[in-house]
This record gives structure tokens, C-alpha cells and sequence, in this order.
């Protein structure tokens, strides 16, 4: 049943609470979590204190489904990027591209992304570990299937997401006090095709070169 205004109850609920999440992604992004309070987003929101806890407990849960947000436009912006390349290089390529466009496009996805989600409560890291594994996902379908003894691709995939978000961190942020460590939109473009064709590369060798030269310097003559 539809009240005065045409919209249900839980019409009105999801509408408050997406103009909590809209201000929520507005705020950390540019004042961080940290300097962020319940009343501000309230106030940003135009919205009465009660209807914060209707959507959620606290802060944490906010922060949490912004990122979710950002991680589902990710994974959305990936799959379309994918759809025209025409081998799994070209795909990861247009990945990256894709990821580091959308960070240097919003400076507020990427302080959320890069910098908030690392410094908030156990709800967003429970929410990061997962949208960083969805990314893997996508990755490690772009690896070669692994023989006997490989590694499985969605470990080595989440450790590739990892690594190149440390990248992007050191390419919008710099490297602590010495700015000269700063990488360009270039060069983490290029370190990441690098990390991905080596993992491609060692997936298509059979036997693992590293591991049988390892096993070779064990044997005892």
C-alpha cells in the first residue's frame, strides 16, 4: 500500500538510506572518516537524527557500503572494459587502464578506496577483503590454467589486486616524505602488465622452472 506521496515504506527507507550512503561517499572522500560525524552526514543529507539507525549502526557501516558501491562500479566498469579485447593481455590492460581512470576522474573514490577503507573499523575491512577478491575473480580469469603443482590463480590473482593497489596508492600519494618515489599513470600502468605477463608466463611453463631448480639444489649427489 502506497501512501500520500505515491512510495511505500520501504520505498522511503531505500531512498534515505541511498542520501545517506550519497553523503557519506561525499564526506570521507573529502574530509576522511576520521573527521567525519553521524550528525554531519545528517546534516548533509537533510535528514532527521532518527533515520540514521533505521539504515545503520554506526559509521563503520556507512563507510562499508559506500565501498561496497565503489567496488560494484569497479567490477562493472572492468567487465565492460573487457568485452572488446581480444586475448587475456589486452584484457588486463584494459583493466588497469580502466581502474586507474576512474580513480584519477574521482579524487573521492580514490581517498576512500586507497586511504579511508585502510584506517576504519572491522566492517569496512571485512568489506575491502571482499570487494579486492571480486577484482581477483575477474584477474584470475585471465591466467592460463595452472598444471600440477601451480599455485591457484585466485591467490596469485588477490596478491596481483593487492600489489597494484599499493601502486595506485604510490602514484596519487606519493611514497611517504620522498616525492621523487612517486609514480606516474604510465608506470603503474606498465609495472602492473609486468607483474600479470610474468604470473601469465610462469602459468605456461611446465614444469615449474623455479621449483625444479629449487628441488635440483636439495638433492644430495
Amino acid at each position: 500500500m502506497r501512501d500520500y506521496d505515491g512510495r511505500t515504506a520501504q520505498e522511503r527507507v531505500a531512498e534515505r538510506r541511498q542520501r545517506l550512503i550519497d553523503s557519506g561517499y561525499a564526506l570521507f572522500g573529502d574530509v576522511g572518516y576520521a573527521s567525519v560525524s553521524i550528525r554531519a552526514v545528517l546534516r548533509h543529507a537533510e535528514l532527521r537524527d532518527r533515520y540514521f539507525a533505521e539504515s545503520f549502526a554506526d559509521l563503520d557501516e556507512l563507510l562499508a557500503a559506500v565501498l561496497d558501491r565503489i567496488f560494484d562500479d569497479e567490477v562493472r566498469l572492468c567487465q565492460t572494459a573487457v568485452q572488446s579485447a581480444q586475448d587475456p593481455a589486452r584484457a588486463s590492460r584494459a583493466i588497469i587502464s580502466t581502474l586507474v581512470a576512474s580513480l584519477e576522474a574521482d579524487p573521492r573514490r580514490a581517498r576512500i578506496k586507497l586511504r579511508e577503507a585502510i584506517s576504519a573499523g572491522p566492517v569496512v575491512y571485512a568489506c575491502r577483503d571482499r570487494g579486492l577478491r571480486r577484482l581477483a575473480t575477474r584477474v584470475a580469469s585471465l591466467l592460463p590454467t595452472p598444471t600440477g603443482g601451480d599455485p591457484d590463480p585466485q591467490q596469485v590473482a588477490l596478491g596481483l589486486v593487492a600489489a597494484t593497489n599499493e601502486l595506485l596508492t604510490n602514484w596519487l600519494y606519493g611514497n611517504g616524505s620522498d616525492s621523487s618515489q612517486a609514480m606516474t599513470r604510465d608506470e603503474v600502468v606498465q609495472t602492473v602488465m609486468f607483474m600479470f605477463q610474468g604470473v601469465a608466463d610462469r602459468y605456461r611453463r611446465s614444469p615449474p622452472v623455479a621449483d625444479t631448480a629449487h628441488a635440483d639444489g636439495l638433492r644430495t649427489p
